[in-house]
C-alpha cells in the first residue's frame, strides 16, 4: 500500500508538472500525450505476445509519427487530417507487406492485433491533443480529462468496499459491484461540478449557454465516469483474455501506463466532442 501512495504520489505531481511546463509552450503537453501513448502501446504489445518482430517495430512507430506528425504538420506544408489518413493507409499497407516478406514469424493474428493497437491506446489519446490546441478553455477540458476518472475511480472504491452488495460483472472483474458503479458515477459528477467552481472562480472558463454551467459539468461528469467504467471493463477483459494481471510494471504498486489511463482514454474524446460544442 505504501509502495502504491508513494508511485501515485509521483504520479500526480507528474501530471500537475506538466500543466505548469503546459504555460510555456501547448507543445509540450502534447508530446507528454504522446509520450503516453507510445508507451501504453509497447506494454500493449509485450503482454499480449501475438506480433513478431517485424510487426512489433511498425506497430512501436505508429504512435511516434502520428504524434510528431500532429506536432509538426503546419511545417511540412499539409493538413493533419490528410497526413493522417496518409499515415493510417501506409501502416495498414506496410502490416500487410510484413505478411508476405516474414511470412515465417508473422501471422494473420498479429496484423489483426496491431490494428488493435493502432486504436488502443493511441487513436483514443489523439483527441487530447486537439483539446490542447482548443482556443477557448482548453486548460479546463484538459483538467476535466484528468479528474473525472480518477474521482470515478476513487468513488467507486470507497463505496464498493462499503457497500458491497452485488457484482457488477462477477465474470470480466469479480472485484466490481454495482454499489460501486453508482458510486464512479457520483464521484464523475461531484468531481466535475467541483471543476466548474474552480474554473469559474479562477477566471479561466469561457462559458455562454442557456444551460447552467454546473449543470452541464455534472452531466459530462456523469457520462464521462460511465465511459471511465467501461474502460475500465474493457481493459479487464482485455488483460483476462491475455492471462495477465497488470499491463506492464512501469508505475509500481499500480501496474503499467495502461492500467492508470484505461478510465480515461474512453473519457477524452466525449470530453473533447462536448468542449468542441460549447
Amino acid at each position: 500500500m505504501i509502495k502504491r501512495i508513494i508511485s501515485g504520489a509521483v504520479l500526480i505531481g507528474l501530471i500537475i508538472g506538466m500543466f505548469f511546463i503546459r504555460q510555456l509552450n501547448v507543445m509540450y503537453f502534447s508530446l507528454f500525450i504522446g509520450i503516453m501513448a507510445i508507451a501504453g502501446t509497447l506494454e500493449f504489445m509485450l503482454a499480449s505476445k501475438k506480433l513478431s518482430i517485424a510487426q512489433s517495430i511498425l506497430t512501436g512507430l505508429l504512435p511516434v509519427f502520428i504524434f510528431e506528425g500532429y506536432i509538426f504538420a503546419d511545417s511540412l506544408g499539409v493538413s493533419f487530417a490528410r497526413l493522417f489518413a496518409y499515415v493510417g493507409a501506409g501502416y495498414v499497407f506496410l502490416q500487410l507487406a510484413v505478411l508476405v516478406l516474414d511470412y515465417k514469424h508473422s501471422k494473420l493474428d498479429g496484423f489483426a492485433f496491431s490494428l488493435v493497437c493502432a486504436v488502443y491506446p493511441t487513436v483514443l489519446l489523439l483527441p487530447m491533443t486537439y483539446i490542447n490546441d482548443f482556443e477557448y478553455n482548453s486548460l479546463v477540458a484538459l483538467i476535466m480529462c484528468f479528474v473525472v476518472p480518477p474521482c470515478a475511480d476513487t468513488f467507486a472504491y470507497w463505496v464498493g468496499i462499503s457497500v458491497k452488495g452485488k457484482k457488477l460483472c462477477p465474470e470480466i472483474s469479480p472485484k466490481k459491484t454495482i454499489s460501486g458503479a453508482i458510486g464512479g458515477l457520483i464521484g464523475g459528477i461531484v468531481g466535475a461540478i467541483a471543476l466548474y467552481f474552480i474554473a469559474k472562480a479562477s477566471g479561466i472558463l469561457t462559458y455562454d449557454l442557456a444551460m447552467p454551467g454546473w449543470l452541464l459539468f455534472g452531466l459530462i461528469g456523469l457520462f464521462g465516469a460511465l465511459l471511465c467504467e467501461t474502460g475500465d471493463l474493457v481493459e479487464s477483459i482485455i488483460k483476462r483474455q491475455l492471462g495477465i494481471k497488470d499491463m506492464g510494471k512501469l508505475i509500481p504498486g499500480h501496474g503499467g501506463i495502461l492500467d492508470r489511463i484505461d478510465g480515461i482514454i474512453y473519457t477524452v474524446p466525449f470530453i473533447y466532442l462536448i468542449f468542441t460544442l460549447i
